[in-house]
Parts: structure tokens; sequence; C-alpha cells
């Protein structure tokens, strides 16, 4: 069925088919939060929010090549990164259902002579869900600094594994395991006696109609392909490392674009035509729990709209260069699909996927969602790369001037400690510790790690600014949860707190 469009570019209209009456504009209002954030240097890829056939919203933002400046389109392809799991999970379903695959079988029926990590013990179940001890792509040796780059077939990635070992007894923890995805992949790929990328294309891509999505190659030419960049503090934009997609099979190696990924969304949570509706139902059972509940290569959680508790199913995903998240909130059949082709290196001045996304919803609830501004310590970070602490110092009293641009208490501590901790910056970080604390005197956060980093510098300072937080804990509810922070204050204090420090 041809989708209707409801919102075109900058052009809005009101949203009321199905159970949800969306605020009117709706469309309009998420175009205001991207295009500022495409101003800011906050974002920079493709865009597609829809319910049922009907599009919201969708739109590319910035450049797919930044060297000849090519721009991004709506038929862009990215990297979806962990995303990809969510189809490599569909993949061992679909061979489930044709009773190839037992989820309860563990991994050495479908590899034989495996002898890594959970050898003749983890599940498949378990691999699914996270469940298996098996450690993630870090746990193997010297992996970021050479075999990253190496070319593996599916039986030298064996090898490479087994060098690694169990995190926890299988089925007793929760580990997120890139490595026990790819081995779900090369378990596929043993049992049809195809490489994952056909059995992707043959059974998910092609009857999908997905004809934008394939299994990345680094090696293929793809004229629609978006290049993807990495941002850092002090250098700005940088071509990002290379990586073996091979490192990524199951685990995070699918390019796409949002307009297909919808496609692989309706058959998952509405049409369930590629395996059977039992199977589709364990994917989403929330088998067990870290941060959120875990199905099968799906986060499972709730959302608040309006008073309203409503499921939401996701998953984001990031490598070299690229990011993506992908969001359904179920009861409303509403999917919320970014891609994004640049990847920041700095916690500093960055408004992540999973940000934009929970805007999206509030303005979808008909919550008012303030256009953000350019951000002042991103700009200053980019300064003392470029010329020097001083030329810093200068832009940020400059930019405190301009109403375009904003810096918060949380924008002076990620700058101050990625420019102390990351980059060995310690002169310049304690500068940017007391413009924050001068600007934000009541910030428990700013006091005590500015302190911190004064310690054998300066600890006549230091004493002063740990006295600051003792004051600052007992006078805020909020700052309780700077518990730890607040017993380390009062260790360096002697153990006491002066009352009149407490009470002031």
């Amino acid at each position: 069925m041809k989708r209707k469009k409801l919102f075109i570019l900058a052009a809005g209209l009101v949203l009321v088919s199905g159970s949800t009456l969306f605020p009117e504009h709706a469309g309009k209002k998420i175009d205001r939060l991207m295009s500022a954030l495409q101003r800011n240097g906050q974002f920079n890829g493709t865009i597609l929010v829809k319910k049922n056939e009907d599009v919201i919203y969708e739109r590319a933002f910035g450049l797919a090549n930044r060297e000849w400046g090519v721009r991004n389109t709506l038929d862009s392809k990215f990297l979806i990164g962990s995303v990809s799991k969510a189809y490599t999970a569909l993949m061992v379903l679909i061979l489930a259902n044709e009773g190839s695959i037992d989820l309860n079988a563990t991994i050495n029926a479908y590899i034989p002579g495996y002898e890594g990590p959970g050898k003749n013990r983890v599940t498949i179940h378990q691999m699914l869900t996270h469940t298996s001890g098996i450690p993630d792509h870090g746990a193997i040796p010297d992996l970021a600094k050479k075999r990253v780059r190496w070319i593996y077939d599916s039986d030298q990635y064996l090898e490479l594994v087994r060098e690694t070992a169990l995190k926890f007894e299988p089925g007793s923890g929760f580990q997120y395991s890139g490595i026990a995805y790819n081995l779900l992949a090369i378990a596929c790929e043993k049992v049809a006696k195809k490489s994952f990328k056909e059995l992707l294309k043959e059974k998910i891509f092609i009857p999908l109609k997905m004809n934008d999505t394939s299994l990345n190659n680094n090696l293929d030419l793809d004229p629609k392909r978006a290049y993807g960049y990495e941002y850092y503090l002090l250098d700005g934009y940088k071509l990002p490392s290379y990586l073996s997609m091979d490192h990524c099979k199951g685990s995070g190696g699918i390019l796409s674009t949002v307009g297909d990924m919808a496609k692989f969304n309706h058959e998952c949570f509405d049409a369930q035509t590629l395996t059977s509706r039992a199977l589709y139902e364990k994917m989403f059972t929330p088998h067990v729990k870290d941060w959120q509940y875990y199905g099968y290569g799906w986060w499972i959680d709730t959302v608040d709209m309006n008073g309203v508790k409503k499921t939401l199913i996701s998953h984001g995903g990031s490598t070299d260069g690229y990011k993506a998240y992908s969001t359904r909130i179920v009861e409303d059949r509403v999917d919320i699909l970014i891609l994004e082709n640049d990847y920041f290196r700095t916690d500093v001045g960055v408004k992540w996927c999973y940000g934009i996304t929970e805007d999206i919803i509030d303005i979808l609830a008909g919550k008012e969602v303030r256009a953000p501004k350019k951000s002042i310590a991103k700009a200053v970070g980019l300064a003392i790369g470029q010329a020097g602490i001083e030329s810093g110092l200068a832009r940020l009293s400059e930019l405190k001037k301009d109403d375009e641009y904003q810096i918060s208490a949380a924008d002076y501590y990620y700058l101050a400690s990625e420019l102390d901790k990351k980059h060995l910056l310690k002169p310049e970080a304690l500068k940017i510790y007391a413009e924050g604390v001068k600007d934000f005197p009541e910030d428990f956060r700013l006091s005590f790690h500015f302190a911190e980093a004064l310690a054998g510098v300066n600890d006549e300072k230091a004493l002063d600014l740990y006295r600051n937080c003792v004051r600052l804990y007992a006078g805020s509810e909020e700052n309780k949860r700077f518990s730890r922070e607040y017993e380390k204050a009062l260790a360096a204090l002697g153990g006491h707190a002066d009352k009149n420090d407490a009470q002031r």
C-alpha cells in the first residue's frame, strides 16, 4: 500500500487516524527541533517518524560526503550498528521456525568443534538475551590495536574468540555481547550452508522489499552510501578509523535507510509473516532486565504519554562514523527512525539519538520542546584545540554574549573533565573548572570535580571547594545522588563537616 504523507519536509498536518490524536502541527514542531539540531552541528543524517503507513515527518539533513559537499537524501544508506541485532535475532527465529535451530540447544549443536567461551554450555536463547556470559568485543586481546583492521572469515573469527573467557555462569547474569551475536550469525551460516549476507538477503531483505539494505562489506561500492565521520573535542571532524566489518557480522554490520528500517519494523510489529507469531512473541518478551528489559535483539521499556503508560521497544547502534536509533511506540504503532553519519568522540555539546527520540515522543504527546541553542562548550573545545587555552577563554567570553549559544554546568563539567582525563591538559582543565564554578557556584558536581582536579596542585583551594560541596549536599535533596562524592569530600575534610559549612 502506498504511504500517505502527512508531512513533507517543512509542511505539517494533524494526524488523526488510529488510537492517538497527535497535536496540531506535530510535524512542524519536529522539523523546528531537527532544523535547530542541524544548525547547531548536533545532527547530520536522516529521520522518519510514521504511524502505520502514514508519514508524520521525514527529512534528510547535512552532508553525505563532507569533502565534496554532497548532501544526504532520504535514500542515503548508513551503517545501523547494533540495531542490526534485531535482524540477526529474526534470522535465528526464521531458522527456528523451519526446524533448523532449537533455541534451547547449545552453540556447539550448530558450530561443531566450537572452543570459545561457554562451549557446550551456552544456549541460543542465552546468546539472544545477552545472558550467556560471553563477553563483548573489547575482551578480544589487542583488538583495538591491530586485529580490528584484519579481515576474517567465519572460521578465523572462531579462532579469534577462543582467547576470551566467560564473564559469568551462563544464565546467571547479563552481559551485552557483540561476540555472542556474531556467533549467532555464524551458527546460521553453518546450519544453512550459506553466508550470512546471502541468508539475510534471501530470507529477510527480498521478502520485505528492503532493496536498499545489505550486510556491509568494506570492499563494496555503493553510490548511495553516506560516508561516516567522527567529531573530536579538540580537532573537529575527522575520518573514522578503519574497522573490518567481519567483526560485526551479526552484531552491527547492516547498511540501510530509514525507509527500509520502517519496512523491517512493520514486519516485526505488525505483519509478522516471516516466522511464527509465537516466535515473534518470544522476540518481544522481556526475558531479562539490565537498565531496561531485553528481548531478542530489542530493548523493552515503557514511556508515559500524558498519564498513559505505553510500551516502548527500541535499539540503538553505533559504529565508527555512524549512529542509529530505531523505536516503536507499540500501542500507537508509531516508529521513530534516526540514522546519522557523524559519531561524536566527545560528550561535549552532543545530542545523542535517544535524547532526540525522547524529545520527539514529548512532541507527539503534546508537550512543548524548546529548540536547542548552540553549545558554547563545544566551540570553546575546538578553539582550545586550534589555538590554545587563552583563545578558548576569549571564545567563551565572546559567546556568552551571543543569544544563539548557551552553556550549562554540565557543559563545563564535560569540557573540563575531558581536557583533564582524556587529553591530559590539566592546566587548561583547571581554568575551565574555575570559569564553571564562577558561573555556577551552586552546582555540586562542578565544585567536587574541580576540588578533585586541584589535588596536589592547590590543596587549600581544594578544601574550600570540598567545604562548598558539604554545604550544597546538606541544602539540596537533589544532591543526595552524589552521596559517594559527599563522603569523599568529608574524608578530605578529616571525616567531619564544620557545622557552619553544612548550614550555610
